[in-house]
């Protein structure tokens, strides 16, 4: 049986500028949030220094060349703020701009279409110097920086977010902790957190006075969340869980509101910014369409203490990232989504797994199976039957009258995921030997699948 895709979808492959440029402080770029911090809390990163990257920043033509050779339809990428305004909110480097015009005019070249994010996790060190998304000057800061963006290529770029997945770019650096700028602090979370989705709603705005013929959007970690029971108190704990992870900044800026069930918790309701629904009331605008990052579900079960009343429970398989495998998932994804905020399409902007790469130790905290050979990682039968079952899923809610737009897979090659595993995990299509100074560039069989499922416009 086949799985076919409608005349159109976008099958595409995802990547970010911190995770695969390298060349950090080259052409005039300023420093970065994760380029600091790396060599600050090394430990924090498990050797995920950016500047030992893949070099996209140098090979974009060879790297553009495979995406081609694969048949790629659309790549998604990021514009690293600091190559654009290295230093403070006023001045221009140019060689930012004309660096990623080259990359745009090489991708147009090859018809592969362009979906930019403006922030995918690299904020320039300038900003958090400055007190950070925190800061309400941040959304100035932003506004000026997506300006310039939008009037280099605007006419480039059929695709534009906003930001990834905010939880990790504001509520983890805020609240828990474990991304820069590493504080622990509901109350500045939440402020930082209304400050970036008032940014996005003045950054559409703007996208739309400057009559840009893209679609604007926001790209969210949606995970999914199911109840480990049928005990009424843990599928209320499910929803819970899904409403202040993946709907806090969703149900914002798509529905005007935070989600209700949050403000059950006092010492989330006790902190919110003053007069934030004014402040959503006054700056809500629509937007085109939703990111959804997807890499699996989590059972959550009740349980009594003194912040969230719920846990997850552990027992499901994972990958290398710890993510927890559940293919099936997609459909309910895409159905939750699209039934929460009706009339937008919906990509799904992320979707891959992981295993710990040759020459690495063991790691404890993700006890999943250890590639012993750097031939071995080339055979990745389980990345194909990851993306198959996925791909079948799409298949089936586009079936179902979904609007699922198209398809990328993480990652394009392999990169550093800083903060969760470093270059000690692989994601990519494409292998790079980071252990080799010429950082030999070799596609694996998860590649060749994609290929033939793209060119067939189907999955068996």
């Amino acid at each position: 049986m086949k799985f076919t895709f409608p005349e159109g979808f976008l099958f595409g492959a995802a990547s970010s500028a911190v995770q695969i440029e390298a060349s950090p402080c080259v052409d005039g770029k300023g420093v970065d949030a994760w380029q600091h911090y790396c060599k600050v809390f090394p430990e924090r990163f498990i050797d995920g220094d950016p500047e030992k990257g893949a070099d996209f920043y140098h090979r974009y033509p060879e790297d553009i060349k495979l995406m081609k050779e694969l048949g790629l339809k659309s790549f998604r990428f990021s514009i690293a703020w600091s190559r654009i305004y290295p230093n403070d909110p006023e001045n221009i480097n140019q060689l930012g701009i004309d660096y990623y015009h080259k990359v745009l005019d090489e991708l147009i070249k090859n018809d592969i279409v362009p979906l930019f994010d403006l922030w995918h996790c690299d904020l320039p060190m300038w900003v958090i110097d400055r007190g950070g998304v925190y800061n309400p000057e941040f959304i100035d800061w932003y506004l000026t920086y997506a300006k310039t963006c939008f009037k280099e290529f605007g006419d480039k770029v059929q695709y534009w977010s906003t930001v990834n997945e905010p939880q990790c770019n504001v509520m983890a650096g805020y609240a828990w902790g474990n991304h820069p700028p590493f504080e622990k602090d509901i109350r500045k979370s939440l402020q930082a957190s209304h400050n970036m989705i008032i940014a996005h709603f003045k950054t559409v705005k703007l996208f739309r006075e400057m009559g840009l013929k893209g679609k604007i959007g926001l790209v969210n970690h949606f995970q999914l969340a199911y109840g480990a029971t049928l005990d009424e108190k843990d599928q209320a704990a499910a929803e819970r869980d899904m409403d202040f992870y993946s709907n806090w900044y969703t149900d914002a800026i798509f529905l005007g509101r935070y989600p209700e069930s949050v403000f059950a918790y006092p010492y989330i309701k006790d902190n919110m910014p003053k007069d934030y629904q004014k402040d959503l009331d006054e700056n809500f605008v629509k937007t085109d369409f939703i990111g959804i990052n997807y890499y699996g579900a989590y059972r959550i079960g009740y349980t009594k203490n003194d912040e969230m009343d719920y846990e997850v429970v552990k027992g499901d398989p994972q990958d290398a990232y710890c993510f927890t495998i559940n293919p099936a998932g997609i459909f309910d994804i895409i159905k939750y989504v699209h039934e929460r905020y009706p009339g937008l399409d919906v990509f799904i902007s992320e979707n891959g797994i992981s295993r710990k790469r040759p020459g690495y130790p063991e790691d404890p905290l993700r006890p999943t199976k250890q590639i012993d050979t750097y031939e071995e990682e080339l055979e990745d039968n389980y990345r194909i039957s990851y993306m198959r079952e996925h791909l079948r899923g799409i298949v089936r809610a586009i079936s179902a009258g979904y609007p699922v737009k198209g398809y990328y897979h993480w990652t394009i090659m392999d990169t550093t995921e800083g903060m969760c595993g470093g270059y000690s995990i692989s994601f990519g299509l494409i292998q790079v030997r980071f252990d080799k100074p010429e950082k030999t560039r070799t596609p694996k069989k998860s590649y060749y699948y994609y290929k033939k499922v793209i060119e067939n416009g189907a999955v068996e």
